[in-house]
């Protein structure tokens, strides 16, 4: 980031510019703040401050050793996310990669000798000792790559056609004697047509077939799961259709394939058998035990041996790790003749055990090879995620206890979340206006206990990104901050959120920037009324949460001191055309195609650039210039409409970042100055430095 000017700290509001490529606009109101103490500190307390904050890099990509030597991740180092080894039996972690450029998403040989690895849009295989550093091949948009069960072989997923596709290429042998003369570089081949778009790819047991989760025209509007022949190309449907999303396939150790459904209204668990006939679903009940995304850590992994497999199941913006077993329940007997062709599949739930120690937003790793124990990172509200590893019941010696195996939360972090000085997290559970439920999570300060004399407090709502995501009960910086100034942090689950089911999630369908924007206004004027509100709000979000910020602007202008939207849309249409195609598919699975008539008027109601005139509250806007998945258009059009409608508002951009922050500095600076326009607009503070502050 570079910033051509800042504002010095004594100067007063008005118009700045700075720079080319740089800037921060600011309109002021004129409305004159009154004067606020700080949040009172108890002597010696430990302070929650950004630069604490930013200092935490939890390991990210958890990946275990095939024997259990190893554990490897992704921490950032030097300015750049690079791959880590942690000695799995105790030692200190070491640095494997030393680029500027981010390492993501390792993956171990078979053999355990060597890390294939992404490096931007780069294939790396890199030897474990780290003496030797191969780049296999470069494609756009390169992502998960995965061993053939062999070694032989790399299946990665690949964009150079404009779709996501399946592509093969033969893995780099490790080094042996002399190096060739004039070595041939390995060519990889598709294995998927070009005009389905692939998420997921996993080699099954038998090391020729492989299955991808994919959206498939014309309506993109599911995922299926597809078995693809390696060699033939032939592929077979097996999940996933109209009516169903699946996703997560992992394979078992005979042939078969485990794999998250939502059939039923629910992600469930099922699996497969090694000859496709038989599916048998492993969990129940109206809980989410599965992701959209499948995603490792969100998918069910079966055990070594195939007997036991453990899954998420998500309640309470929490979410849980059970092991259950995949043999073992009675499945109900069929009647007489032949069966069905496409037989039904068999509800054979089997008695799942948590094995996490505590409540938390948990994921599994992989299982040790004697099945006895599984890693895991685990993380809460007060909490960085770290990696954990976690026996199993009946399996694991008598005894066993969970053991924490990386600690990434600096020690004065710890003790100002101690949980004597921080009130705990409280579940939000309100209607919205048409009677649909809404859940959401609160903290609150220490003092605002909401008795009678106790001090009230303003409050910061916050709408997650999306909008097919759910705000867990994870370590997030901001809420962690806006409670440590005095205000309530207050997390929505608005309709289109997951982790509610199916009919929860398709809520939105049609109604982006209405139904969803209702919601999180009914949980406003649902916190107005508690008596630990003073009545001040502000409303936060990132990504489809920085657009909910606007809509709710525009939607009940005078409920809101201040907004801060966070790379948001603007003009959705506008987003369809010019975003990019992962981006462009989920708005036209969920809004249809703006060219077409019919929902030509929903676009533009959801829309809030059309209505900036209506927006009371201040407005602070920050955006990446390298954002491919909501373009910098969609900011420069609202600050467009703000100035003409002379509305206060500030935008920074950040010139080296995409949609997100990846740069500690850059995560730094946006939260400082999220906290700085809260306090200000919020709780009317002024500038330090200030002829007003002095």
């Amino acid at each position: 980031m570079t910033t051509a000017r800042r504002r010095p700290a004594g100067e007063a509001d008005g118009d700045v510019t700075a720079g080319a490529g740089q800037a921060t606009h600011v309109r002021t109101t004129g409305r004159r703040p009154t004067q606020r103490a700080a949040p009172p500190t108890q002597p010696g307390r430990a302070r929650v401050t950004v630069e604490a904050l930013v200092a935490v890099e939890p390991p990210r990509e958890v990946r275990l050793h095939p024997r259990d030597r190893f554990v490897a991740y992704t921490s950032t180092a030097a300015g750049a996310r690079q791959l880590f080894l942690l000695p799995f039996r105790g030692g200190y972690p070491v640095q494997l990669t030393a680029s500027e450029k981010n390492a993501a998403d390792p993956q171990w040989s078979p053999d355990g000798r060597r890390l294939a690895y992404v490096r931007e849009d780069q294939l790396h295989v890199i030897e474990a000792d780290g003496g030797r550093d191969v780049t296999v091949t470069t494609a756009a948009g390169l992502k998960a790559p995965r061993w053939s069960p062999d070694g032989g072989r790399l299946a990665f997923i690949a964009r150079p056609r404009g779709w996501s596709q399946v592509w093969l290429v033969d893995a780099p042998v490790p080094r042996r004697g002399r190096p060739a003369r004039d070595p041939k570089p390995p060519v990889p081949v598709p294995v998927t047509p070009t005009g389905v778009d692939i998420e997921d790819v996993v080699w099954l047991a038998d090391g020729r077939t492989i299955a991808v989760v994919a959206s498939r025209p014309p309506h993109h509007a599911t995922a299926e799961i597809h078995l693809v022949d390696s060699k033939s190309g032939e592929e077979r449907q097996v999940a996933g259709g109209p009516d169903e999303w699946a996703s997560g396939p992992r394979p078992l150790p005979d042939g078969g394939l485990l794999y998250a459904t939502d059939r039923d209204g629910y992600f469930q668990v099922v699996r497969l058998s090694a000859d496709r006939r038989e599916r048998v679903v492993l969990t129940s009940g109206d809980r989410d035990h599965g992701e959209l995304s499948g995603a490792p850590g969100f998918a069910a992994l079966p055990s070594p041996d195939g007997r036991r497999f453990v899954h998420i199941e998500i309640h309470d913006g929490l979410a849980d790790l059970v092991v259950a077993p995949t043999e073992g329940a009675t499945p109900p007997k069929r009647g007489r003749g032949r069966p069905p062709k496409n037989r039904p599949a068999i509800v054979a739930a089997g008695e799942g055990r948590v094995v996490n120690p505590w409540p938390g937003v948990w994921r599994a790793c992989g299982w040790t090879a004697d099945g006895a124990w599984i890693v895991a990172v685990g993380e809460r509200d007060t909490a960085a995620q770290d990696v954990w590893l976690l026996p199993v019941p009946d399996v694991a010696p008598g005894g066993s206890k969970a053991r924490q195996l990386t600690t990434s939360m600096p020690a004065v972090l710890t003790a100002a979340f101690a949980d004597e000085r921080r009130r705990p997290a409280e579940r939000l559970a309100i209607r919205a206006r048409d009677g649909l439920p809404l859940e959401g999570t609160i903290w609150r300060p220490p003092t605002a206990t909401g008795k009678r004399g106790a001090p009230r407090v303003p409050a910061v709502l916050f709408a997650h990104g999306g909008p097919s995501a759910q705000s867990l009960r994870a370590f997030v910086p901001i809420k962690q901050l806006v409670v440590e100034e005095g205000f309530a942090a207050v997390d929505v689950d608005f309709r289109g959120s997951t982790g509610y089911g199916r009919a929860f999630r398709l809520g939105n369908i049609g109604e982006w920037g209405h139904a969803d924007t209702f919601d999180m206004i009914d949980a406003a004027r649902w916190v107005l009324d508690q008596p630990w509100s003073d009545g001040r709000l502000a409303i936060y979000g990132g990504s489809y949460g920085g657009y909910l910020v606007l809509c709710a602007l525009v939607a009940e202008p005078g409920l809101w001191r201040a907004g801060v939207d966070l790379f948001g849309d603007s003009e959705i249409a506008e987003s369809y055309r010019h975003g990019d195609r992962p981006g462009r598919l989920d708005l036209g699975r969920q809004m249809g195609s703006p060219d077409d008539p019919a929902t030509t008027e929903l676009f533009r109601r959801g829309s809030p650039v059309y209505r900036a005139e209506r927006i009371e509250a201040p407005v602070l806007l920050l955006h990446g210039r390298k954002d491919k998945r909501v373009v910098p258009l969609m900011t420069e059009r609202m600050v467009e409409a703000l100035e003409i409608e002379n509305k206060t508002h500030e935008v920074h951009w950040y010139d080296d970042e995409g949609h997100g922050w990846e740069k500690l500095e850059n995560r730094r600076d946006a939260l400082r100055r999220t906290i700085g326009f809260l306090k200000r607009h919020v709780l009317d503070e002024p500038d330090p430095g200030s002829a007003q502050a002095e």
